[in-house]
């Protein structure tokens, strides 16, 4: 028997998104809630009050290792490195590639959905450092909007709020008492949070924050409302050239 369809992907958060009535679509080998309701909407939503996407398809390499600046920034185009606690994005108008240095040794690089193979093999590192592709082990969601703090102050350990956690800041710590590592990312000056966890914990964690933001109105977003405001972004730009 031969096979002619290559298996797809879903996220531990998948049955939630079909619990919710979402319109899902197939993509970069992932299996993705397109929209809950409309992309007017959840743009709406994302604006004035806060989204909840699923970005588990997201590309993910864990990177340990003494001494590996260096060599980031000679293999990674536009890394020039970043002190611990901050990320740097190398494609700021899409979703590009994120270097997040949590700690003087570790680094948790993010990329496009399917790419994150090729650039872990354009990484070149020095013997003593280990580099691992964790995308099928880590779920990851987006909380983003005006107030996205608000949520995860009501179910974070940290002190993530925007004064405090600057634009581009990364941290390890609890969220909804689950061991993640988050990242602010603001889009087009909207305030962003990626929080990366242990898949098995998805369940858990999109119920957690849909329960704690209802009163912050926060709805889930699709592809298709994320991808707007990555078009919005850009042709803002292109007006200012």
């Amino acid at each position: 028997m031969t096979l002619t369809k290559q298996p797809t992907a879903m996220s531990s958060m998948h049955y939630h998104h079909l619990d919710a009535g979402a319109k899902m679509v197939t993509r970069g080998g992932w299996v993705l809630p397109s929209r809950y309701s409309t992309v007017d909407e959840e743009l709406e939503c994302i604006k004035r009050t806060v989204g909840l996407a699923d970005i588990s398809h997201f590309g993910k390499l864990r990177l340990q290792g003494e001494l590996v600046e260096l060599d980031l920034g000679k293999t990674i185009p536009g890394y020039g490195g970043t002190p611990r606690g901050f990320a740097v994005v190398t494609s700021p108008n899409k979703e590009g590639l994120v270097v997040a240095r949590l700690a003087s040794d570790e680094y948790l690089i993010v990329t496009r959905t399917g790419h994150s193979a090729s650039v872990a093999e354009s990484i070149t590192l020095p013997g003593c450092a280990q580099l691992g592709d964790v995308t099928s082990e880590l779920g990851a969601v987006r909380v983003i909007g005006p107030n996205a703090a608000y949520v995860l102050d009501s179910v974070d350990q940290l002190d993530l709020e925007p004064e405090y956690f600057p634009n581009l800041s990364c941290t390890q710590g609890k969220v909804a008492d689950i061991h993640c590592t988050i990242v602010r990312r603001d889009i087009g000056g909207i305030l962003s949070y990626d929080i990366f966890f242990g898949r098995y914990y998805g369940d858990h964690m999109w119920e957690s924050l849909v329960h704690n933001g209802l009163p912050h109105g926060l709805a889930p977003v699709g592809m298709e409302a994320m991808g707007n405001i990555w078009d919005d972004l850009a042709q803002g730009n292109q007006d200012e050239e």
